[in-house]
C-alpha cells in the first residue's frame, strides 16, 4: 500500500495570517519606496533652488551691466564732469552705480541685485574732456587783466598758453585771484617781471592772499587743450531751426527777452545786444558785441555763449548765471564803467583782454559740460578702455 505524505491542515498558515504577511510585505515595500523617494525629492528640491540661484545670478549680472550702460549714457549726455553715484531699477531687480578714481584710472562699478543675489560689473573709462574746461579762464595766447580804478575778483584757476599779465593801479584798485595762476610762458604781476615790492602796480595784485611777487605761480606749464565746437554748432543750429530761434544773417537785439524753446539762439552772422537784454539758455553767433547789457539765465543743457568765428566784445554790462563763454578769437572788455559777472567758464582761442577803468568784475568758476561738446580732436568726452564682468 502506497503512503502519501499529506501536510496537516494545522501546519498551513491561516487565511488571516496570510493576509498579515502580504500586508507586511506591502508596508515594507512602501517603506523602501519612501526611503528611496525622500532623498530623491531632496535632490530635486536642491536642484530647483540651484536653478533659481543660477537664473538670479545671471539676471543680477544683466542688471549690473544695465547699470554700467546707464552710467555711460549719462556721461555721454551730460559730460564727464557729471559723474555722480546713483541707483536704478528694472522689473526684475535693481542696480547701484558707484564712480571711483584710482590714480589716473576712472572706474564705473555697478552692482546688480535680483532676489537677494548680487553680481558686480566694472568698466574703466578715459576722460577726453579738453583740459581748458578745468579752468575758469583759459586762453590760447595771452591773458591780460588790468584793474585801473577797478575791483576785479576771480575765483578759479587761470591759464594762458603764452603769458599771463596781471596789473592793478595803486589807487582805488584791487585785483584778487583765488586759484592757481599758470602759463606756458611767464606770469607777470605788475609792470615789471618779478620785481616784488619795487613795483607799485603789483602791490594790489593778490594771488591766494599774497602780493608783491610772493605768490606761488606756475610758469612753463603744459599747454591746455580746447574743445571742438563743429558738431555742437551743427546740432545746436538744427535745434534753433526747429524751435524758430534761428537767424540767417546779422542780428541786433534791442531790449530783447530771448527764451528759445530749444534752449539755444543761433545767428548765422554777428549778434549785437543793445538796451537791456535777457537770455534764457545760450546763443551762438559769428561775433558777439554787448553794447548795452546782456543777462543770461541757466536753462536746459545748452548754456553756451559762443562767438564761433570771432570775438566777444563787452562795452556795457554782462551777467552770466551759468554758461560756457567762448570766443574763437578774443574776449575783450573795451569800455570804462563796464560790469562783468560770470559764473561758469570763460575761454578764448587767442587773447582775453580786460582793461578795466571804473569797472567791477566778478568771476566764479563752474565746471561746464554742455551737451554735444566734443574733445579737441572731435572725439567724445570719454572713451571706454575696458569692461570687466
Amino acid at each position: 500500500m502506497k503512503k502519501v505524505d499529506m501536510i496537516s491542515k494545522t501546519n498551513l498558515p491561516s487565511k488571516r495570517n496570510r493576509k498579515g504577511i502580504v500586508l507586511a510585505m506591502v508596508l515594507g515595500f512602501l517603506a523602501l519606496m519612501v526611503m528611496s523617494v525622500l532623498p530623491l525629492a531632496s535632490m530635486i528640491q536642491q536642484d530647483a533652488r540651484l536653478i533659481v540661484h543660477v537664473r538670479e545670478k545671471e539676471q543680477a549680472r544683466f542688471m549690473a551691466e544695465a547699470g554700467v550702460n546707464h552710467a555711460l549714457a549719462k556721461i555721454r549726455n551730460d559730460g564727464f564732469a557729471s559723474r555722480a553715484d546713483f541707483v536704478g531699477a528694472l522689473d526684475i531687480g535693481s542696480y547701484q552705480v558707484v564712480f571711483s578714481q584710482v590714480g589716473a584710472r576712472h572706474l564705473i562699478i555697478s552692482t546688480g541685485t535680483v532676489g537677494g543675489v548680487s553680481e558686480t560689473v566694472s568698466a574703466e573709462i578715459a576722460d577726453n574732456t579738453p583740459t581748458a574746461l578745468n579752468y575758469f579762464s583759459g586762453a590760447g595766447n595771452d591773458i591780460q587783466i588790468n584793474a585801473l580804478v577797478a575791483d576785479a575778483n576771480i575765483a578759479g584757476d587761470i591759464h594762458a598758453n603764452n603769458n599771463v599779465y596781471l596789473k592793478a593801479s595803486p589807487w582805488f584798485s584791487l585785483l584778487t585771484v583765488t586759484g592757481e595762476v599758470s602759463a606756458t610762458g611767464i606770469v607777470k604781476e605788475g609792470t615789471k617781471y618779478d620785481q616784488g615790492a619795487n613795483d607799485m602796480w603789483d602791490n594790489k595784485v593778490f594771488i591766494n592772499g599774497a602780493n608783491d611777487d610772493t605768490a606761488i605761480v606756475y610758469e612753463g606749464a603744459n599747454r591746455i587743450t580746447f574743445p571742438s565746437f563743429d558738431y555742437l554748432k551743427a546740432s545746436y543750429r538744427q535745434t534753433a531751426i526747429d524751435s524758430g530761434d534761428y537767424y540767417s544773417s546779422n542780428q541786433t537785439f534791442n531790449s530783447a527777452s530771448l527764451a528759445p524753446a530749444g534752449g539755444i539762439v543761433y545767428v548765422e552772422g554777428n549778434a549785437v545786444f543793445v538796451g537791456a537784454c535777457t537770455l534764457n539758455g545760450g546763443i551762438i553767433a559769428d561775433d558777439i558785441l554787448i553794447a548795452g547789457s546782456l543777462t543770461q539765465f541757466k536753462a536746459g543743457d545748452k548754456n553756451v555763449i559762443l562767438a564761433a568765428g570771432g570775438d566777444i566784445k563787452i562795452r556795457g554790462r554782462f551777467s552770466v548765471d551759468e554758461a560756457l563763454v567762448y570766443a574763437s578769437q578774443d574776449i575783450k572788455s573795451i569800455q570804462a564803467f563796464s560790469e562783468i559777472n560770470i559764473d561758469g567758464t570763460m575761454l578764448a582761442g587767442r587773447d582775453i583782454s580786460m582793461w578795466n577803468v571804473l569797472t567791477l568784475i566778478q568771476y566764479n568758476y563752474v565746471k561746464m559740460a554742455p551737451v554735444d561738446l566734443m574733445g579737441p580732436d572731435g572725439e567724445s568726452s570719454f572713451s571706454l578702455k575696458s569692461w570687466n564682468n
